[in-house]
């Protein structure tokens, strides 16, 4: 019984421990005790939903000196940010997600230990809209120095049924590497109508609005296919020592449009000379 007792007593001591930690490191390099750096390379991934922002933040998360965040603008109104313990110091308490700049400034793009290089987070084309938040995108393109990951996906259809896949099971992410094998989804002709027009002209306006930002310009499948020779190419753009990545999560389904779209045949009839033409094409 002693030795349940004090088992449980130690878990619970490393659970503070683990969550305390990052906290007192952070408040020590806000306070000067411990020495840190704020000239590291500031960067965000630019994108929508379902183009691979998960698979590509594992592999900048898989360097040792970069620090790569998920989508602290998202939901404002329900306040769920992806806020991580390494952020968690004085600077987040006095800087609310009710004021994003403030945010991003104190708690952010803060004072990090010396041997980060790189820090970024994602952020999507419709993250930070509503009032209280939209601040926050002129903020972003006022500050040229921050270098955009513009991260994008030649086939939108792909990026409409993994949107409407991961909508319906409620799973976003696969961290097994395990592709899911599902039953054929139907979808909507004008969805995909939207989708498709919607994601391009998000595209388009998001380049024209960081045209000043040093830019690179980032597509799923080539990440998919090659990601050791594409991220090589992010490395050496956010200016960090190359090292070996690894990602942590994964491609959810391998299965061919055809197989995965219950009214694929009905939706090709119905895009034939169109700019989305493409998309049917495997």
């Amino acid at each position: 019984m002693l030795k349940v007792g004090l088992d449980k007593a130690i878990g619970k001591a490393r659970a503070v421990r683990s969550r305390t930690h990052p906290y007192l490191r952070n408040l020590a390099l806000d306070l000067g005790v411990s020495a840190g750096s704020s000239t590291y390379t500031r960067f965000i991934v630019l994108g929508r939903s379902r183009v691979g922002s998960n698979f590509l933040v594992s592999l900048l998360n898989s360097h040792s000196r970069i620090k790569a965040l998920g989508e602290l603008l998202r939901d404002p109104a329900n306040r769920t940010l992806d806020i991580p313990p390494s952020l968690q110091s004085i600077s987040l308490l006095v800087s609310t997600p009710t004021n994003p700049v403030r945010f991003l400034q104190r708690a952010v793009f803060r004072t990090y230990p010396k041997h980060i290089a790189a820090v970024g987070f994602k952020v999507f084309y419709y993250h930070a809209q509503g009032e209280q938040w939209k601040s926050v995108w002129p903020y972003l393109r006022e500050q040229q120095a921050i270098k955009v990951i513009h991260l994008k996906r030649r086939n939108i259809l792909k990026t409409h049924l993994s949107r409407q896949r991961a909508a319906l099971s409620d799973t976003w992410v696969n961290t097994n590497g395990n592709s899911e094998g599902r039953g054929a989804i139907e979808l909507s002709y004008e969805e995909c109508v939207a989708a498709f027009t919607t994601t391009r002209a998000w595209e388009e306006q998001y380049d024209c609005f960081f045209a000043d930002h040093p830019k690179l310009e980032l597509f799923y499948e080539q990440l998919a296919e090659d990601w050791a020779g594409e991220m090589g190419r992010v490395q050496e753009f956010l200016g960090v020592e190359p090292e070996r990545l690894t990602p942590t999560t994964y491609k959810q389904s391998t299965q061919p449009l055809a197989q995965a779209i219950a009214n694929y045949g009905e939706l090709k009839a119905r895009f034939p000379s169109t700019p989305w033409a493409t998309f049917f094409e495997e």
